[in-house]
């Protein structure tokens, strides 16, 4: 098969290395589009269950990484807050947990507050958020925070507007599979690619 790449992506390196490969072929045009999600055109791959799974897991983990290398304190015993509940936020909570850190999840969703609690973590309204930690992450791409937690190291994953309204230093790490394991992540998105073709071929017989 065909590739045509659009855009830049810190992937782009490693996964045209495996569509080559793989047997496949980059040309200038007219071959399968691939742009970064942003872009929302070309092959839909962002869409695909199981790569939204595993994009999750990658920014958790990335996310996890960031945190250690920038905090001033270890993680085991801190106090950690995660605003929003869905697919990156349970895998960090995860993540952060087996370390010894005392997690709170702040979400909308009763079902949301109760799967947290259901894992060990404590779980509030996102009106209902204490005053004071060690680590703040948000998730969610509304303003829903405020302040800086006493202090707290602020992490940005949600894509914008993100979740504070005022002017507090905040880490933002947009694109941070790309940016942590871009090779993982590159595997991550040709896999989800070929489901993709995979499907619309399925789809024409």
């Amino acid at each position: 098969m065909d590739f045509t790449f659009l855009g830049a992506d810190p992937r782009f390196l490693y996964l045209r290395r495996r569509l080559e490969t793989d047997g496949h072929s980059i040309t200038a045009e007219g071959g399968h589009i691939i742009a970064p999600p942003a872009m929302e055109t070309g092959l839909p791959y962002w869409r695909d269950e199981i790569y939204i799974i595993e994009n999750a897991a990658l920014t958790a983990e990335g996310a996890l990484e960031l945190l250690m290398r920038r905090s001033n304190r270890a993680m085991m015993g801190a106090e950690a807050l995660l605003a929003g509940y869905g697919r990156i936020g349970r895998f960090l909570a995860g993540m952060l947990s087996s370390l010894g850190v005392h997690v709170t999840v702040a979400a909308r969703s009763r079902s949301d507050r109760a799967a947290a609690r259901a894992v060990g973590c404590r779980a509030v309204e996102l009106t209902a958020i204490p005053r004071k930690f060690d680590i703040v992450v948000n998730t969610i791409p509304a303003p829903v925070l405020a302040g800086d937690y006493g202090g707290a190291l602020c992490l940005e994953l949600a894509s914008a507007p993100g979740g504070w309204a005022d002017g507090v230093a905040v880490l933002k790490a947009p694109g941070l599979p790309g940016l942590y394991a871009p090779k993982a992540a590159a595997d991550v998105m040709a896999e989800a690619i070929y489901r993709v073709i995979e499907e619309e071929e399925n789809g024409k017989q």
